[in-house]
């Protein structure tokens, strides 16, 4: 084939042509493999086992797949797809392609069959490698190769003129912002890459290098695969790229080398707090520690000594790793750092799929957050730089493309007119010439105040809280919004159900240190990952959407039942379930696949309401990891079917409530209560020493006399409870009930042993009624009883929503009620702040408000218990604003 006509849909300028000699091509690779002879050069992971390709055994595999191309008449100018997960038998069909001068165009093995048909067609494919587990999808018009009938063989390939500026792959652009471009790369943009990476002395043929990342990608192909065995070092391919696999090849091949992306090391770092959390939280707080000691050294030494203090977390992953390599995106500073700090050598390079990948690499030389200088024979330079140095990134140099396959205006708008290539990108460099990326043109967000937002760095700040586990930042009406997927795995953990409230305190806490253009003015959840690319890149243009369709609830309602559904829900338990929704949310369309978080709106309480009459109805009664599972009506009728299969489960009974109430409000023995005095006093001395409290309408619970009644402060800090417990009068206080954590303040033995001495119960929100019933019948006995409405801390020091159960209380006790306000505790001790400061603590009790005024008024569609709850939030709202005090949140009147 004359692949001159190629070339010509380029629309070409002379002054981008590269006339350098070759430096490296595939008969180099073949070369080395074969004088490797025995040595394992491929170590493919599965199932446990290790499978080893020496030298001469991949060469014989590619000399076999390049016999299957020659006898199929495929040769140089033609076009081979790959359609298949990463293996020694892809990479012996991509080296064979090379070899033949046969253009090889990977293909993503996640695509669909259809997808994948398409780009087949796109590129006017000759034949497809694929694997034998999904040719069948592709269909019989699709000629094909097995790659599992590839057999190794002695034949010689035939001599192929290699030249330079011949085609040898054809590739697509990622599409994070757009529809993906396609264009070739020569044999001289791909062996100049090779070359520099596997001459540049930083590996040897004595490392193990493992790359868990798919093939079909430039960056994992032409700067880990083709120099790794050009150099002769052994290639590690894991089964797939998950945790699992991942630390399973970790452990039985013990790399020296991993080549992978920036999420893969973040989720790498986020698996080591989880270890270790699941030790103790205290090991957690350890690590955090040392971690920050060993930066600092690692800085102040310029060397080694930081990482030592961290050497034993370092074995525990990785006992030989010595270097991480990462490509794909760019690298952030604090993961780099962190990473430094636990001993490994950090390389994050630069490049684009249009670039050969490498165009910048920290070879001799690295600094923090840089991806080093332009590799040899290349150029780079800023284009129109702001004030901070801050401009579009653009390169020239061998390793650049010629442009889009027939594409004339993305070519000429990607080229300036000397021949650099426009990346898109924006950077800066220092005097030194390293090049440090800082975000792409088209993905920052111009807020109506002329504010450019970079949305990673956002992303990342809020990333901090682990209950996010992704989050997707978009501008929407000129302010920044965001679409958040929760970790409901970290919200079970912490004994919490309602995602949309913890994910609201934890955004809430994060923007305290955001500046005001950074902060979210809405966001949304999705039970769904984001859309990435497969190096687990962001497709930031279909955010818009999915945040749109989130909002709206278009994603939550499905059409009308199929027949199928009717026949499901006319069946035992759901028949009984589907009763339970109409009767208790009559005015929702129900829809098995809406969001039961946005079409019941259901909170902890709400979720504890509905449980019990399923509970009634059922006999099942559904447990916090149950409820975690439930994103959809359809996955509620699920769960509760395969409880009911699974037989009965003892988790709670109607009994536990009146065993609750009489183990928390028996009478204490002589010790129990000395140890509750003792505790009182000494927390009374700290508390008016340390925060000088000042208590003021302590009259007001005088007026009350020996009868009981109900305490609901403000919580903003978790010394609340120790500072009100210092501003009781002592006639109060012996007979003061507090609710508090089951996961804070019941986790040990000693903790509810103090727990019990000073009249605190445990409040479970797998099971919030008992805790309810023993608030209760504390009241009926005459005593006093505090609770805190919010349930949770204020991120802010703003009032949060109450819930439900304070009304449950209220309703069925029918006692005054004293609102009581807190002042100060918010500047000492916020929830994110571990040692208190020495800041005045002012509490104001109000007027006690007799039980009757709750039932005044008007109600919407809520229940009565919320209607309480709710003028109950009011009361607390008018008493600080009496007092000087806004604690209006977003949203109030």
């Amino acid at each position: 084939m004359d692949h001159s006509a190629l070339f010509g849909s380029y629309d070409m300028h002379p002054e981008r042509a590269f006339d350098h000699q070759l430096r490296w091509t595939p008969t180099d690779l073949l070369g080395q493999l074969d004088r490797m002879g025995e040595q394992p050069t491929i170590k493919a992971v599965a199932s446990g086992v290790v499978k080893e390709y020496s030298g001469v055994e991949l060469a014989d595999l590619i000399r076999g797949a390049a016999a299957r191309l020659t006898d199929a008449d495929i040769g140089r100018g033609d076009t081979v797809a790959i359609w298949a997960p990463n293996s020694a038998a892809w990479v012996s069909a991509g080296i064979a392609c090379h070899l033949l001068g046969v253009i090889l165009a990977p293909i993503d093995a996640m695509l669909s069959a259809e997808e994948a048909r398409q780009q087949i067609e796109d590129s006017n494919v000759s034949t497809t490698f694929v694997a034998e587990a999904t040719v069948q999808a592709l269909g019989q018009n699709t000629p094909t190769i097995l790659l599992e009938t590839v057999e190794p063989s002695k034949r010689p390939i035939p001599d192929v003129a290699l030249t330079a500026d011949m085609p040898i792959a054809l590739f697509r652009t990622s599409g994070t912002t757009g529809k993906p471009k396609k264009f070739h790369l020569s044999l001289q943009n791909i062996g100049w890459n090779v070359a520099v990476m596997s001459e540049s002395g930083e590996f040897s043929d004595r490392d193990r290098i493992l790359m868990p990342l798919p093939m079909h990608h430039v960056f994992p192909w032409i700067s880990a695969t083709l120099p790794c065995l050009t150099l002769g070092a052994a290639l590690v391919l894991p089964e797939s790229p998950t945790g699992p696999h991942l630390a399973e090849a970790l452990k039985l091949t013990r790399p020296t080398i991993l080549i992978g992306v920036p999420r893969l090391y973040e989720a790498l770092l986020d698996a080591i707090r989880i270890r270790l959390r699941g030790i103790s939280p205290l090991a957690v707080q350890v690590y955090e520690s040392l971690l920050g000691t060993a930066i600092r050294l690692k800085r102040l030494s310029g060397g080694a000594i930081g990482s030592l203090l961290l050497a034993p977390i370092r074995r525990m992953i990785a006992a030989e790793l010595r270097m991480v390599v990462s490509g794909g995106a760019h690298l952030k500073p604090s993961i780099e750092a962190e990473m430094e700090a636990l001993g490994w050598d950090v390389r994050g390079g630069y490049g684009l799929a249009e670039t050969s990948a490498s165009v910048t690499a920290p070879l001799g030389g690295k600094r923090l957050g840089s991806t080093g200088r332009a590799v040899e024979g290349c150029s780079v330079r800023i284009d129109n730089p702001n004030s901070e140095g801050i401009g579009e990134i653009l390169v020239s140099g061998p390793v650049v493309f010629s442009g889009y396959i027939n594409n004339p205006d993305a070519n000429t708008s990607s080229f300036t007119d000397d021949g650099y290539f426009r990346t898109g990108d924006l950077g800066r460099m220092d005097d030194d010439g390293f090049l440090f990326v800082t975000g792409r043109i088209k993905e920052v967000i111009v807020l109506s105040g002329g504010d450019n937002i970079f949305p990673e760095d956002v992303e990342a700040k809020f990333l901090t809280d682990p209950v996010i586990a992704e989050i997707g930042v978009l501008e929407k009406d000129g302010t920044l919004v965001a679409v958040i997927v929760p970790d409901m795995a970290e919200i079970a953990r912490r004994k919490l159900i309602n995602p949309e409230e913890i994910v609201s305190i934890a955004v809430a806490s994060a923007a305290k240190s955001l500046p005001s253009t950074w902060r979210l003015s809405g966001f949304v959840l999705s039970r769904e990952p984001l859309p990435r690319t497969r190096l687990l890149k962001l497709r930031r243009f279909m955010l818009p959407k999915i945040y749109d369709d989130l909002l709206s609830g278009q994603e939550a309602k499905a059409t009308a039942l199929s027949p199928e559904d009717k026949s499901w829900i006319a069946e035992e338990p759901q028949k009984s379930l589907w009763k339970i929704l109409q009767q208790e949310f009559p005015d929702s369309d129900l829809s098995l696949d809406g969001y039961v978080s946005y079409e019941l709106g259901l909170d902890s309480f709400g979720w504890m309401n509905l449980s019990l009459e399923i509970e009634k109805s059922t006999g099942v009664r559904l447990s916090l990891l149950d409820i975690a599972k439930i994103a959809t009506i359809r996955d509620m009728f699920t769960v509760v079917a395969e409880r009911l299969e699974a037989g009965p489960d003892d988790t709670f009974t109607q009994a536990d409530s009146t065993a609750a109430v009489e183990k928390w409000l028996s009478q204490r023995s002589r010790s129990e209560t000395a140890l509750g005095w003792l505790l009182y006093l000494c927390n009374s001395l700290i508390m008016r020493v340390y925060f000088r409290v000042r208590s003021e309408g302590r009259e007001n619970l005088s007026k009350l006399g020996d009868a009981p009644f109900l305490i609901c402060p403000n919580h903003v800090s978790d010394l609340d409870a120790l500072v009100l417990a210092a501003s009781l009068p002592s006639s109060i206080r012996h007979r003061t009930m507090w609710s508090g954590s089951r996961g804070a303040a019941f986790g040990t033995g000693f903790r509810r042993a103090v727990a019990r001495s000073v009249g605190m119960f445990p409040v479970d929100q797998e099971a919030p009624m008992i805790a309810i019933d023993i608030a209760v019948e504390a009241l009926n006995r005459g005593m006093v009883q505090v609770w805190f409405p919010e349930g949770l801390l204020s991120p802010d020091g703003k009032l949060l929503p109450f819930h439900v159960g304070v009304g449950h209380i209220i309703a069925r006790s029918e006692v005054p009620v004293v609102p009581v306000i807190i002042k100060g505790t918010f500047e000492a001790l916020p929830r994110e702040r571990r040692i208190p400061r020495p800041k005045a603590v002012r509490i104001i009790f109000g007027s006690p408000i007799d039980p009757k005024e709750f039932k005044q008024g008007s109600k919407s569609s809520e229940s009565d218990e919320q209607f309480i709850a709710n003028k109950l939030r009011q009361k607390l709202l008018d008493l600080a604003a009496d007092n000087g005090a806004d604690l209006r949140s977003h949203g109030d009147a």
